[in-house]
């Protein structure tokens, strides 16, 4: 295989795994808010959270509470 070839190959892979894993854009970005209840709360929201059931989950091991979606 010429030298060139092999070059251009191994250049489209590692643009394919640096956006594999780099997401682009908001993909990620936090959506839901958790805010807690109880003894265990700290006071403020927690907007960290990018699924509503992720959200959820910290609520309940927190010991309740509710989530709400973040409006941008």
């Amino acid at each position: 295989m010429p030298r060139s070839k092999l070059w251009l190959i191994s250049a489209m892979m590692l643009l394919s795994i640096g956006f594999a894993l780099c997401p682009q854009g908001s993909a990620d970005a936090a959506s839901f808010c958790a805010q807690l209840r109880g003894a265990k709360a700290a006071g403020q929201p927690d907007c960290s959270f990018s699924t509503l059931d992720a959200c959820r989950a910290r609520v309940k091991h927190r010991g309740g509470g509710h989530c709400y979606k973040l409006t941008h």
